[in-house]
């Protein structure tokens, strides 16, 4: 899979958007949007600053994106499937989200619903 793939604006039926762009070689940049707010979440573990400009990059299989939720080897992330769903009245690909969080971390249960509700995430087609 090539990481240009996820490039573009992406929304789930919640509202919430993530705008990927590319950043260096071999990542992107990621802004996470609240369907609830219309706004960036503020990260208050990480000195309340916005879900702007998010670090990522492909996991070690190259299948999914992985944002860093705080900083690169800290904390947890939010991991982006990118996989062919087929429903029952669409099929395409789309970002199947999750999380994860380094060993010893607390971080999903703590601040995990920051960044919910979760739902696949649909490529807008006016998008990059």
């Amino acid at each position: 899979m090539e990481i240009d793939e996820f490039i573009g604006i992406w929304r789930n039926e919640f509202g919430n958007i993530l705008e990927i762009r590319p950043n260096k070689k071999d990542s992107l940049k990621v802004n996470f949007i609240s369907g609830s707010t219309g706004k960036p979440v503020i990260r208050e573990y990480f000195d309340n600053k916005e879900s702007i400009d998010l670090y990522a990059e492909l996991d070690y299989y190259e299948s999914s994106l992985v944002v860093e939720l705080w900083e690169k080897g800290k904390g947890f992330q939010l991991l982006l499937l990118y996989d062919w769903i087929e429903f029952k009245d669409k099929s395409g690909y789309y970002l199947s989200p999750g999380l994860s969080q380094y060993l010893g971390e607390n971080m999903t249960e703590q601040y995990g619903q920051l960044f919910m509700p979760f739902g696949y995430y649909e490529k807008d087609k006016n998008s990059l």
